[in-house]
């Protein structure tokens, strides 16, 4: 780990401020994973789903001198079987510059205090085979379910829908 890891990096709740930055670091993620392709949301959505009177998701801010250099993204699920509420992270993102710094531990360690502190049985997230993304998630201690994430969108969605 560089010399100027965690000691000098901070971890914070994101605030209304923070839309913009969020917004920026989730383009970064977007095109790690699909390189070209526009952002599909905006500042303004982030805002109004973040911050605005029915929020969908929490933050964190990661910060390195005043700086955001990575987020996660995360809200409260339902762990049926067990009848306990869960965490799932949606995003983590780290800038490429930040990587191997700690900075995703931290934002990643922040989210397992958040859920011990609000009762959760666990954390979860999905991640795509082959990511690189894996090793870091298994060196935390997650472990690979071998589940696999189906999604139901666009025509099939109204398809289905229209049957109800």
């Amino acid at each position: 780990m560089p010399e100027h890891a965690s000691c000098d990096l901070k971890i914070r709740p994101a605030t209304a401020e923070d839309s913009e930055a969020i917004f920026g670091l989730v383009a970064g993620l977007i095109e790690d994973h699909l390189p070209g392709q526009a952002p599909w949301t905006s500042i303004e959505r982030i805002r109004a789903d973040r911050f605005g009177p029915d929020p969908l998701f929490e933050a964190l801010i990661a910060l390195r001198n005043d700086t955001p250099v990575g987020c996660v993204s995360f809200f409260r699920g339902y762990a049926g079987w067990r009848g306990r509420p869960m965490g799932i992270v949606h995003a983590l993102y780290v800038a490429p510059q930040e990587r191997r710094t700690g900075a995703a531990r931290m934002l990643m360690a922040a989210v397992a205090r958040i859920a011990l502190e609000r009762g959760w049985i666990r954390v979860e997230l999905f991640v795509e085979e082959g990511r690189p993304a894996i090793r870091f998630y298994e060196a935390i201690g997650m472990r690979d379910l071998h589940h696999r994430h189906m999604r139901l969108e666009g025509e099939a969605l109204e398809t289905l829908a229209s049957e109800a």
